[in-house]
């Protein structure tokens, strides 16, 4: 076998890791099944990985280094006109894309995402709060645009952005488990839209009126 760079290598075990934790499940999973997929011994493996856990705590953990970039790239990225030359549509078009690169940096790797779906029961506390870091990272995004946005008068000033922003991505990720616990691809552009008019334009349609009846009879 060829000389490989130890970066290589470990991106090789990552790779193979996944395959066998999506086909096995973690816990039916073992370090022997991650060296045979990798065509490596016992030995190199515990070069980069203490055990099973340690690898799969690499895998979650190259998500939430996706997230805390997106975080650092994504300020101060945006200007806007004022509100009032603004367009509803325009809005809406502009909050789903926004969405919709927040859900590419998670599902890049949609089979960690279903073996972490797979495993929910079973995580302890270090998976945990690996997962927690990335959600908590996810909601962070969310209320900077959202408090960006106050700022320049787009959204309403009586929202709390991190509430908002938590409601959003609880109901984003609500949504995205559903999908991931079938086998058809997940059409994210769709769920972006679908999101960015519920939240940009409410439930109510544009017959009910300001002045109308309180719904009291």
């Amino acid at each position: 076998m060829s000389y490989m760079r130890s970066e290589a290598r470990q991106r090789q075990i990552l790779d193979c890791a996944k395959q066998v934790f999506a086909e096995r499940g973690f816990h039916d999973s073992n370090i022997s099944h991650i060296c045979k997929a990798a065509g490596i011994g016992r030995g190199t493996l515990y070069q980069y990985f203490a055990n099973k856990k340690a690898v799969f705590t690499a895998i979650l953990g190259e998500t939430l280094d996706r997230v805390r970039h997106m975080m650092l790239r994504r300020r101060g990225s945006y200007t806007f006109p004022p509100p009032e030359q603004l367009s509803r549509a325009g809005s809406i078009q502009w909050s789903a894309r926004r969405m919709h690169e927040i859900l590419s940096v998670v599902f890049e790797d949609e089979r960690t995402l279903r073996i972490l779906l797979r495993e929910a029961a079973g995580r302890d506390v270090d998976v945990e709060t690996l997962v927690n870091e990335i959600d908590d990272g996810l909601i962070t995004i969310v209320e900077e645009d959202l408090a960006s946005s106050q700022t320049l008068g787009i959204v309403r000033n009586d929202l709390d952005p991190r509430l908002t922003a938590t409601l959003m991505v609880g109901g984003v990720e609500k949504l995205a488990l559903a999908a991931l616990r079938g086998d058809d691809p997940i059409d994210l552009q769709a769920l972006s839209m679908a999101v960015a008019k519920l939240h940009c334009s409410g439930v109510l349609s544009d017959r009910v009126s300001d002045g109308g009846s309180d719904g009291k009879h």
